[in-house]
Order: C-alpha cells, then structure tokens, then sequence
C-alpha cells in the first residue's frame, strides 16, 4: 500500500521553496509515494495587522492541521518567514502544524541564527529557576527570542519530529545549539541527469538567445535568481570593465515578491543597480556649467564651493545610495548598460535553458550575517553542468563538501579577479566536469528521495 503524504510549502509561486516543493512533489510520486500538497497562503500568513486579518491566516494555520492529521507522514519546507513576518507569528503556526502531524519532517530552508534580543520573559524565568548567571548574561548580552527556543525545544522532545538541512553547517549548528539527534543533511536537488540531458539536446542556443533579443555572436555570463543585494550583481557588472567588449552580462531574474517594498516605484537594490550601470556621470564637457554648493570649505568664500552640475548625481550615488557598500570606491568609469540585460523573472520551464544556453554562470554571492542554507541557482549551474563560476561565501564553501572539487572559486566582490578567471576558465574546465560527473552520481533527486525515506522510517 502507497504510503500518503503532504508536503506543507509555498507552491506555484515565485519563490525557492516553491520550486524545490514541486520537484521534491514529482521525484516523490516517480518513487511510488501517494503525495499532496497543503499549499500556505504567504501573503495572507505574513500580514502583520489588522487583527482580523490576522485571525484569518490563523484560521488557515487551523485549516492546514486538520487536514494533515491522517497523512503518513508530512514534509514541512520550513522557512519562518513563510508561515509569518515575525517570530511571534511564524514560530508558533509551524508548531501546531507539526503537532497535528503523525510523523512530520522539517526540511530547513532557512532559520534564524540571530538571536541576541533581550527577553524580560527569559531573564525572569533564568531567576525563577535559579540560575542567576543567566539571568546576568541574558540581561547584558541578550538571548533566544522565547517562541524560537520553545519551538526548537519541542523539536528535541519530539520522536516524531525528525530535520533536514541542506548542509553539515546547518546541521552541526542545530545540533549544538538545540541538542537535536533526529537529523540529517543533503543538498538541494531538483533534475535528474536524463531530465537534465533531455531539456540540452531540446535548446538551439542561436533560437533561444534571439527570442529574448540576445546576440548569439556574443559571449555571455549571467547572474541568476532574485535581485537581491547578497547575490553580488555589482561584482559581475564591474567585471564588464575588464573583459573584452564582446563579453555582455545577462540578468535573471525578478524581485522576490516578498521584498517589494509598497508605494515605492523603484525598490533601493533595484535603484543601486540602475545607477552602477550608467557609470560616473560627466559634466556634458562644459567647464562653465556650474553650480553653487553650500559647505565649510577652506578658502572658499562664505563657506561654499563650485562644482560641476554633471557631478551631483555622481555625489548623490556616492554619498547615499552607495552610502554603506564598498563599490563607491569603484564606480564604473564608463557607461556599462549597453553591456548589460535585464530579462526579468522567467518562467520554470524556460529557467533552466538559460543554463544551457548561456555560455558562463556567475554566483558571485557575499557573505551574509543571517547565513545561508543553500542555492537553488547554484543548484541548477551544477545539475545543468554549466560552466560556472562560485565566489568563496560559506554557502559555496558548504556546497564544495559534495560537489568536491568541481566548484572554481573567485573572492567575494573581488571584480579583477572575475573577469581574469572568466577569460582562464577553459583551462580547468575538464577536471572540474569530471568530478562534477562523480558527484552527481551520488547527488542527485534518488539520493534525495532515499534520504527522505530513511527519516520517515526512522
């Protein structure tokens, strides 16, 4: 008898829990597995206030319980903030749903390892218990937000509870931080290697570039997934002023719907992009035309100075929009947009041709304080055996411990060194897909499966 199952997730949106759940949904039923899914209605879970739409996506959380009571067994893609903006809400739904659940297992897309908040509620329970050096450190240094820790603290207690991460780090940090033992580790997977070939043998590069306007003749590298800032956008723009002018930078990809900020035509990581690309603004070569600034300069008279009118918009990038990032040092000296394309959000079927399409995939990510668990565009580079380049952030680095030696590194943000290993890349490119194929054979969606399954029996 077919063994029933649900898989709690966002689905059929544009979001990497989403994707993963629907080829997580297909490998499952290929392997014999009755599967459905319970899909959560994000946008009604993270509204914050009123309280009557709040109430609502409470509802919802009790809707998703009920339903899931007589499943074998339920797949949670756990993401705080899928279930809600803030611990207070998120933390809390994921419990009940987990406690409705026979067995239930939490896939970690992503958690909160930030906790450094001060909690009354945690320095008086550390004093009712006696403990006053917490209670002292908890007061001075702050502390796991209460709803995180008795969430974590139910994990522990919980046999029919068991987690997945996406790497070790993830998994030894979960360990150590919150004692659990019910846990393992595997890389995001999503295409076996006959889907893989299959969808290649189907793209005509020439067709497929021209259809979104692209000059085959030309060489590309793209940087894949949603405009965020830790993707490293800049890094591969400035790297255009170093590569040969036949070399053109492709853009994939849209704002994450979650990060669209309201009443706002152009969100500030969108409007850093744009304004990187125009380059350092000129005077139009009129020395005459100039303006009045205010300012104590010395030897100026009553505090003021001239400049060039063409140069406020280079001082306006300088000193707010690139306010705290390194790269208002290194502004491009030119014009690069011509150089540059934005082909915005494409769709699931179309996203992995870019792959085989394009002729390199630049990841160039940075480190972020949050922590990463994984990549769903590194994912697709290395399943699609892309000739793909990965800077030395953590989450690259964890991705290495499966894909060993089959990943070429470049240090985050350093532009120079892109563009050089771009132009070099042919040169390892053999050894680096040898063993790409090796690990593929043990990474991939029947490893993921067979992981799956051993949690569930566990």
């Amino acid at each position: 008898m077919k063994k029933r199952l649900a898989i709690v997730s966002s689905y059929n949106e544009e979001c990497g829990a989403a994707f993963y759940s629907s080829r997580l949904l297909k490998h499952l039923i290929a392997d014999g597995y009755e599967v459905e899914v319970k899909r959560l209605p994000v946008a009604l879970l993270r509204t914050i206030s009123p309280y009557i739409v709040r109430h609502k996506a409470d509802l919802e959380i009790k809707r998703i319980a009920s339903e899931i009571r007589e499943y074998d067994a339920v797949l949670f893609q756990f993401e705080p903030g899928l279930y809600g903006a803030i611990p207070k809400l998120s933390y809390p739904r994921v419990l009940k749903l987990i406690k409705a659940a026979k067995n239930a297992i939490l896939t970690v897309h992503g958690f909160d390892r930030q906790m450094t908040d001060r909690y009354v509620s945690n320095v008086f329970n550390a004093v009712v218990r006696g403990r006053p050096m917490i209670a002292l450190a908890e007061l001075l240094e702050g502390g796991i937000d209460p709803y995180i820790s008795s969430f974590w603290e139910y994990v522990y207690r919980s046999p029919h509870v068991k987690v997945m991460t996406f790497n070790r780090a993830d998994q030894i940090l979960l360990q150590r931080f919150f004692d659990l033992n019910r846990i393992t580790h595997y890389p995001i997977t999503y295409y076996a290697q006959d889907e893989v070939e299959q969808i290649r043998e189907e793209v005509d590069r020439e067709q497929f570039l021209r259809r979104f306007g692209l000059d085959p003749s030309r060489k590309y590298f793209a940087v894949f997934g949603f405009l965020s800032w830790y993707k490293g956008h800049l890094t591969a723009m400035k790297a255009l002023e170093f590569l040969p002018e036949d070399w053109h930078l492709a853009i994939i990809g849209g704002e994450h719907p979650q990060a669209l900020e309201g009443d706002r035509d152009i969100g500030a990581y969108v409007r850093q992009i744009l304004a990187f690309s125009l380059g350092q603004q000129k005077a139009n070569g009129i020395d005459s035309d100039m303006v009045l600034l205010p300012g104590d300069h010395k030897g100026k008279s009553n505090g003021q100075i001239m400049a060039h009118a063409g140069n406020l918009d280079r001082l306006e990038i300088k000193e707010h929009l690139f306010k705290y990032s390194e790269f208002k040092y290194f502004l491009p000296s030119k014009e690069l947009h011509d150089r540059i394309h934005y082909l915005g959000q494409v769709s699931d079927e179309d996203m992995p041709k870019f792959y085989a399409a394009m002729d390199y995939a630049v990841h160039p990510y940075v480190k972020t304080k949050s922590g990463q668990s994984g990549s769903g565009p590194a994912t697709f580079a290395l399943e699609f055996k892309a000739r793909s380049l990965f800077s030395n952030a953590p989450v690259f680095r964890e991705m290495n411990l499966y894909f060993k030696d089959a990943m070429h590194f470049f240090n985050v943000g350093n532009f120079i060194e892109l563009a050089e290993s771009l132009q070099r890349f042919d040169r390892f490119h053999e050894n680096l897909q040898t063993n790409l194929n090796t690990a593929l054979q043990t990474y991939n969606p029947r490893g993921m499966v067979d992981a799956y399954r051993q949690l569930l029996e566990a």
